[in-house]
This record gives structure tokens, C-alpha cells and sequence, in this order.
């Protein structure tokens, strides 16, 4: 993991030891390196400047679903980020890191009129529209408050794409987007619309992407789209062209950003419009880690079993999605190794990270991580088993800022009422 290494036995993240963070805010925690999303940030916006003209560069609009911490919010802002949304909840996160209303881009299938009307209030890039009547609803809600809406539409371009099937989006059977021939429609229909204003289209085809070639077949699909829409007298003047890079979690192929950059080029460039992207997990997901201590080593006569304070409340990618994270120790990390099942202390036979894990011998008391954390790691945490959510800590510079506190049980408890009528 870049920003994370070994110093005296003990693994530290922008040289500050994971074993004092341990002691100063407890486990489990969830921990950030922002050297890590500074490099990632970096290396999509400098494939870009090498591959396009200055005046061609695309707004990097990062997709905050991924870590909605409003510190990681405003320290990607600072590196020149824009925003991409899905809730008014983020709507509002993204405005209180400091993002500018024109920043942001709000995508999703399901937006609310609560949503919509926020956004609209606000000023925002755009909506992404998924569904006709979505259109509709957003020309009536804008015309009530006397307002304009920019839309681009988004393409289902029935391209499989996602490292796991819960994850792809691009697929006809999938719930997102509108196919080519409803575009034309959608575009028609936007244009004898007194309170929206098309302006283009987007395209996404799904999360950790690991056949990245499906990015070009994607964008193939776009010109002829685009050419025909202007046959038809339209203006198409933006073009979201998505995100879905995938990270290392264990073994993957990662995505070559100089041959992502020049698909860029050569497919999307020579439709001379603005060009929007939505990295998301890419920026932050190799950043994070979750800090834990291992409660018990239980043995049995078939398993050995590593019981951590984390559980699947804190991740539930494991358990959601069979995903793999790499795991080790923080201190004795030269230790002889044994095969664990690293499992949490929730009552379900799923709160399980890993089996047949080959670790570094571990005992009660030892710290180890969850590797690549960042993204949809603590967005995803619940309270199941009323345990509190962990705190957050960004790691710059040598410093470790808490970001967000860990949640107590009492905070929990306080939100529920109880009704008179069972107190008899």
C-alpha cells in the first residue's frame, strides 16, 4: 500500500505509527492516508494533461459515495476536485467541504423531489437524467420555483462492466440509464420544455471495472449517438464520461490511465464538448485502512480463529459482496505465519473478512488492518448489534487529524423514543 510501510516492525501510514493512532482512539478505526489520495488524484489529472489540450481538461468529479467525509471532501477540493452526488444528504456534505454549486453533478435513479428541488435551489453543473419520467418531474419542479434545469441523459450502452454483478450498471437489465433510442426521444421531448435545457449525455458502466477494455467499447458507442442528435438539431455540449476505475485489493489489473487517457482522445476529444469524469473508489479506496485488535484466537479441532473488534457492521464489503481485503499485522510483522478464518464478534456465520488466511502469528491484544478501506468501507457501516460506529482519522503529513469521533452507545440510544403505551 503506497503511503504505508514498515518502520523499526511497526507499520505506520504518512509516518505516523498505526500503533499509536491504536492507543490514542481505540479500535476499531477507520484511517486515511492523504498522501495516497493526493498521488491518485495526481496520476488521473496528469494522464489527462498529457493526452488533451488545456482548454480540453476534464472536470474530475469525484464520486463522494465512495467516502463522504466531509475532511476527505474538502481536502480533494483543495487538490482541484468537482463533486459527483446521489442524495441531497450529499448535496449538503458537498457544500459544507466548499464545493461551488456549479462543481457538482447529481446522478442516480430514484432522486427525490426534496432532492431535485435542493439541487435546483443551489445552482448545480447538472443532473444526470435516468428515466424519462424523471425529466418530467424535474421541468415541474423547476418551473414551481422558477428555475431552469441543465440535464445531460444518460446512456445504458448494454455494456457489461464491474467487478462484481451487484456493481455493474451498464447492462440492459440493469436498473440504470436510458437506451439509444429513448435518448432521441428524451432529447425531443426536453426541448419543447419551457424549464429544463439538454445539453448532452452521460455514460457508466459500473464499479471496480477490471476489464478495463470495456471502457473503450463504452465510449465507442458515443459518437454516433452525438452525430445524430445534432442531425436532429440539438445541442450536445457535455459529455460524462463516468468513472469505475478499479484499485488493488488483491491481484488485480489495474487500469492503464495513459490508454484510458488516449481512448479519451481519440473517441470522446473530437466531439469537441465539455468533458466531465467520475473517479469515486479510485481516489480514495487504497488510502484507508480499518484498524483492529484481535479479541480472541479461538481454536477448534478443524479451524483457528482470528476474532477481531471490527465486524461486519464497520465493513460489509466481505460479507455484501465476497469481496477480498488484504489483512496484516501492525507490529511482529516477521513473526511465523498460520492459516486464520478472521472473523468479527456479530452473531452471523457471514461476519467473516477472510478463510484460510495465511497471517503472522497473532495473540490477544495484537493490532492488524483491513487493507483498501477507503471507499465504500465507513459509508457503508450500520449499527447493527447497537455497536457504534468507528471514528475516522486523516493521516497528512505526519499528523493524525480525527475526522470524525467514534460513536457512543448512548448517542445511539438517545435517537429512540419510547411510547407511552409501552410503559404499563
Amino acid at each position: 500500500m503506497s503511503g504505508y510501510e514498515e518502520i523499526n516492525g511497526c507499520l505506520h501510514v504518512d509516518g505516523v505509527s498505526l500503533k499509536d493512532i491504536a492507543a490514542e482512539y481505540g479500535t476499531p478505526t477507520y484511517v486515511y492516508s492523504a498522501s495516497v489520495i493526493k498521488d491518485q488524484y495526481n496520476a488521473l489529472k496528469g494522464a489527462m494533461e498529457r493526452a488533451l489540450p488545456a482548454d480540453k481538461q476534464p472536470k474530475l468529479c469525484y464520486a463522494c459515495k465512495a467516502n463522504s467525509n466531509i475532511a476527505v471532501l474538502s481536502y480533494l477540493r483543495s487538490l482541484g476536485s468537482s463533486l459527483e452526488i446521489v442524495s441531497e444528504g450529499e448535496l449538503k456534505r458537498g457544500l459544507k467541504a466548499g464545493f461551488d454549486a456549479d462543481q457538482i453533478v447529481s446522478t442516480g435513479v430514484g432522486k427525490s423531489d426534496s432532492e431535485i428541488t435542493a439541487c435546483l435551489e443551489a445552482g448545480i453543473h447538472q443532473f444526470n437524467v435516468e428515466s424519462l419520467p424523471e425529466l418530467e418531474n424535474i421541468n415541474k419542479i423547476a418551473g414551481e420555483i422558477g428555475k431552469v434545469a441543465t440535464v445531460v441523459f444518460r446512456l445504458n450502452p448494454d455494456v457489461s462492466g464491474g467487478g462484481h454483478h451487484k456493481i455493474s450498471t451498464g447492462r440492459t437489465r440493469d436498473k440504470f440509464g436510458i437506451s439509444e433510442d429513448t435518448i432521441y426521444s428524451a432529447y425531443g421531448n426536453a426541448s419543447n420544455m419551457e424549464h429544463v435545457t439538454p445539453l448532452g449525455m452521460s455514460v457508466h458502466i459500473g464499479s471496480q471495472v477490471f476489464t478495463v477494455e470495456t471502457f473503450k467499447t463504452a465510449f465507442e458507442k458515443i459518437p454516433a449517438i452525438v452525430h445524430k442528435l445534432r442531425d436532429q438539431g440539438h445541442d450536445v455540449t457535455r459529455l460524462d464520461i463516468g468513472g469505475g476505475f478499479p484499485i488493488i485489493y488483491k491481484d488485480e489489473k489495474l487500469l492503464d490511465l495513459d490508454n484510458y487517457a488516449e481512448w479519451v482522445r481519440d473517441i470522446i476529444l473530437p466531439l469537441d464538448t465539455e468533458i466531465i469524469m467520475e473517479p469515486g473508489r479510485y481516489l480514495v479506496g487504497n488510502a484507508g485502512t480499518l484498524l483492529t485488535r484481535t479479541t480472541y484466537v479461538k481454536e477448534t479441532s478443524t479451524r483457528k480463529f482470528l476474532v477481531l473488534d471490527a465486524a461486519m457492521n464497520d465493513l460489509i464489503r466481505p460479507t455484501l459482496y465476497e469481496a477480498y481485503h488484504g489483512i496484516e499485522a501492525v507490529e511482529n510483522r516477521d513473526a511465523p505465519t498460520t492459516k486464520y478464518d478472521v472473523v468479527g464478534p456479530i452473531c452471523e456465520t457471514g461476519d467473516t473478512f477472510s478463510t484460510d488466511r495465511e497471517l503472522t502469528e497473532m495473540k490477544r491484544g495484537d493490532l492488524a488492518v483491513i487493507q483498501s478501506a477507503g471507499a465504500y468501507g465507513y459509508c457503508m457501516a450500520s449499527n447493527y448489534n447497537t455497536r457504534g460506529l468507528p471514528p475516522e482519522v486523516l493521516v497528512h503529513d505526519g499528523q493524525a487529524h480525527l475526522i470524525k469521533p467514534r460513536q457512543t452507545v448512548d448517542e445511539i440510544l438517545e435517537k429512540e423514543i419510547i411510547p407511552d403505551f409501552t410503559k404499563s
